[in-house]
């Protein structure tokens, strides 16, 4: 158990490399909220943040300088104006595909040493890694 530490810390680093130099216009917390928003139709400001597990006050502030980059539109819900929806623009769809296809390409380059046995065994790990960190 002792081996874990050093290895979640490497892996963290890792990643967030990865994340960081696939993004080269927004930060890694923007991608984030553009990639949870991309996976939703129209969401609520609330919902996204949750899901990016953000407080709502910070991500207010990151939904408005993603709006600015023309990235973001907020539209107000119809049935209670305090409530804003979120959808990408033609622009921050562009930059979600974009940013997911270095990091695949990223994370292909680093299992291409593997042989396939192998590939499927660290990738089956990880999915059983996140459902178990995730509580499922």
């Amino acid at each position: 158990m002792e081996k874990i530490i050093p290895i979640f810390h490497s892996l963290s680093k890792s990643m967030h490399g990865i994340h960081k130099s696939s993004c080269d216009v927004i930060s890694i917390v923007q991608s984030s909220i553009l990639y949870e928003i991309s996976l939703m139709n129209k969401p609520s400001m609330q919902t996204v943040a949750e899901a990016a597990g953000m407080d709502i006050t910070t991500f207010s502030r990151q939904i408005g300088t993603l709006e600015k980059k023309g990235l973001v539109s907020r539209t107000p819900y119809e049935g209670d104006r305090r409530i804003y929806l979120l959808s990408l623009t033609g622009q921050g769809n562009d930059m979600v595909v974009a940013i997911n296809g270095t990091i695949a390409a990223k994370m292909q380059n680093a299992l291409a040493s593997m042989n396939d046995f192998e590939r499927e065994t660290v990738l089956r790990s990880m999915h059983v890694l996140e459902e178990k960190l995730l509580g499922n």
